[in-house]
């Protein structure tokens, strides 16, 4: 949907898509006109560099922010938590810190259910989304792992089930905390 057909549409809509719209933030008209009543918001394949207008969106549910070059700064533009969020998509984006993201994500979207971090340097997955990201097994359990510690009514991560083993001893974080290269003791819960 095009810019400008949003406005010509008389109907509230619960899904507002605006992919590939080259935004930097979300227009305040757009802002005033879907907030109330978007359930449903995919801003993918932007540019997006302030997310405080996410405060005003008290419906969402649904939230699609792929390829956008997003990093852990833009998270912290966010200003108040949505606890009625449960689909979170941050695919091909840049976070680089898993703990600072998983803070971040938990402080801003307490309640996720789903939440799919494909394609970041953060996300061992396999999937060859990235040219750098190298995957072993135990590093995508790892990570795993400590998502589900952290969020707990995440039922769905990246491509699967949230599976709560901790059956693993340390793991060197370096790869993926990119501020801090010391061991993490998980315990089970």
């Amino acid at each position: 949907m095009k810019m400008e057909e949003l406005f010509d549409d008389d109907g509230y809509s619960d899904k507002l898509i605006l992919v590939q719209q080259n935004l930097r933030t979300m227009p305040t008209q757009i802002v005033q006109r879907y907030a109330d009543s978007a359930e449903h918001l995919d801003l993918s394949h932007n540019c997006l560099k302030d997310l405080s207008w996410l405060a005003e969106f008290e419906q969402l549910r649904y939230l699609v922010l792929d390829s956008n070059r997003l990093h852990e700064s833009q998270l912290r533009t966010v200003k108040t938590p949505l606890p009625q969020l449960e689909v979170l998509m941050l695919n091909k984006n840049e976070f680089r810190d898993l703990r600072t993201t998983i803070m971040l994500i938990r402080r801003h979207f307490p309640n996720l259910q789903y939440l799919s971090l494909h394609g970041n340097p953060i996300c061992p997955d396999g999937l060859n989304l990235q040219p750098f990201s190298s995957y072993l097994q135990y590093d995508y359990k790892y990570y795993s792992n400590l998502i589900a510690q952290s969020f707990s009514k995440l039922k769905f991560l990246d491509h699967g089930l949230v599976q709560r083993t901790y059956d693993y001893e340390s793991f060197p974080t370096a790869n993926y905390d990119r501020t801090d290269n010391t061991l993490v003791k998980t315990t089970r819960l």
